[in-house]
């Protein structure tokens, strides 16, 4: 029951002073971090060095033994969330390069039509952002935004909020992303179990904070695209054909009945996007030779039945094994298959198996290409492995110098919920430093070791906590605030009543949610 989950360390024992000083160095080590991060404009990794080597000398430790527990803590980490975050990397670089997102945004704008388009954009961002980082899917969706928003004559905080309110919630809430990964490790919570649990606590918070709060807040923010920024994507990006079509229909309908002449006006005034029509070169059909003058082959993006069975797959192969671990209803070698396929790492690498034949080779691509394709999903990762790395080392230096054992005495003095402690420390983590995975990790530092003896269902509530602080109130010290601010030619006012209010409410709707399912489970 409930009050499981706020079973938050061993039983109470004396206070002393000693726990009261490392109780202070947690608060010193946060300030240390916050502080070489907003301040000094320090690059995260070194920040989180800093702050696990000012934990482990002030608590007594020795410089070797500092070192240590860094450096452990950083291996430790690495071994089980990095290669996933490597692998899920992949994933997500085959499929935008397959065409695969285009193949997306056709099929459910044109299902969804023009007056539920921001219910099929949060669906579109929800399934492309499973596979990939926030930063990664933002970009690649942001051409798409544009062009919907342009050719549908659809005002571009209509369709831009529920796309961030998607990649969003999937990046805070869904393995296999990087902040969620650490927490389950941290906690050692079972990652199909939390699978299961985030998908269902995802779910009603892109609605509330993708359709629902966009129809309140976007006639109530001014937004207008930067010229160069929709000449860049209008010709280096421009959708494929059957995107085209899609919204050329969409617009159709909302053109039906209506005199244009003033609406258009007035939508462009508003947007900055021009509603005259201008002609798009497909880009279904591949050039025949590239710019060196050699031959390419002629690619086809994949079907959306493929498309979205691909990126489904490791998902379904996790929730298969939590539900076998759950009802117990496979045995014997049935049982070893599916615990096998559904070990995270091998249900990612068996979809990218898959991927490199549905997303590569069997819509035309040559081996040249797939490899090209591979080789380009690693960079941009880099950063973010560097991050949880550091992150992983600054769990161990607080798990070694004993700050466990006082956050552990002094949850049970106050008598506050493990649930809302979590979440509490990763909201401050979040506000001071304005990095969600950086929040989640030194968060999962402090809180994790309390974790002990939790059931596997509480365990998952806890990760999914961490997470739900971490979206907490984005605002001018998060790198993606000024993205999403000029992309779509929003002033700093306005980007605080879209970014920052619709991450506040994703992380307060997801925290009611977690706090719902904590009674029941």
């Amino acid at each position: 029951m409930a009050s499981q989950s706020a079973k938050s360390a061993p039983a109470a024992v004396a206070w002393t002073g000693h726990d009261t000083w490392l109780l202070a160095l947690v608060g010193i080590s946060i300030a240390v971090v916050v502080l070489l991060i907003s301040w000094a404009k320090l690059h995260a990794f070194l920040a989180l060095l800093v702050g696990a080597l000012t934990v482990s000398m002030l608590s007594g430790a020795g410089v070797e033994k500092a070192a240590d527990s860094f450096t452990t803590g950083l291996g430790t980490i690495m071994g089980k969330v990095g290669i996933l975050i490597v692998l899920g990397a992949v994933l997500g670089r085959l499929m935008a390069d397959s065409g695969g997102i285009d193949q997306i945004v056709a099929t459910l704008t044109r299902v969804a039509g023009p007056k539920r388009l921001p219910w099929a954009v949060t669906a579109i961002a929800c399934i492309v952002g499973l596979p990939m980082f926030f930063e990664v899917g933002f970009v690649m969706l942001v051409p798409l935004v544009l062009q919907i928003a342009r050719r549908a004559d659809y005002p571009v905080l209509r369709v831009g909020i529920p796309a961030m309110a998607g990649l969003a919630t999937v990046h805070a809430l869904v393995p296999p992303h990087p902040g969620v990964l650490v927490a389950v490790n941290a906690v050692h919570a079972d990652i199909g179990l939390t699978l299961v649990y985030g998908l269902i606590v995802a779910i009603p918070c892109a609605i509330v904070v993708g359709p629902l709060f966009t129809a309140y807040i976007w006639p109530r923010v001014s937004a207008r695209v930067p010229d160069s920024a929709l000449a860049a994507f209008t010709t280096a990006a421009p959708p494929s054909a059957a995107v085209t079509v899609a919204l050329d229909h969409a617009r159709s309908h909302v053109r039906a009945g209506t005199r244009r002449s003033a609406s258009a006006s007035a939508s462009a005034a508003s947007t900055g996007v021009a509603v005259t029509d201008r002609p798009e070169a497909p880009t279904d059909a591949v050039r025949e030779e590239d710019e060196e003058g050699e031959p390419r082959s002629r690619r086809r993006a994949p079907r959306f039945s493929v498309t979205v069975g691909t990126i489904l797959l490791p998902i379904a192969l996790m929730m298969l094994k939590a539900s076998c671990d759950t009802f117990h209803w496979a045995h014997g070698a049935l049982l070893t298959t599916v615990e096998f396929l559904g070990t995270p790492m091998i249900s990612l690498l068996a979809a990218i198996l898959v991927a490199l034949f549905t997303f590569g080779w069997a819509v035309g691509s040559s081996r040249r290409e797939v490899q090209e394709t591979l080789s380009r999903s690693f960079p941009p990762i880099a950063g973010v492995l560097v991050i949880v790395g550091a992150g992983g080392g600054y769990s161990a230096a607080l798990q070694d110098s004993g700050i466990n054992a006082a956050i552990g005495e002094a949850a049970q003095h106050l008598h506050i919920s493990l649930l809302l402690l979590a979440w509490l420390v990763a909201a401050l983590m979040r506000t001071a430093t304005g990095s969600g995975t950086v929040a989640t990790v030194a968060a999962a530092g402090i809180v994790g070791p309390l974790a002990q003896g939790l059931d596997s269902p509480h365990a998952a509530l806890l990760a999914l906590a961490l997470g739900s602080g971490a979206a907490f109130l984005g605002h001018v010290n998060d790198a993606s605030f000024w993205m999403f601010k000029e992309y779509f030619g929003l002033s700093v006012g306005g980007t605080l009543r879209t970014w920052t209010v619709s991450h506040t409410l994703l992380s307060l709707t997801s925290l009611g949610v977690i706090l719902l399912l904590d009674t029941v489970v």
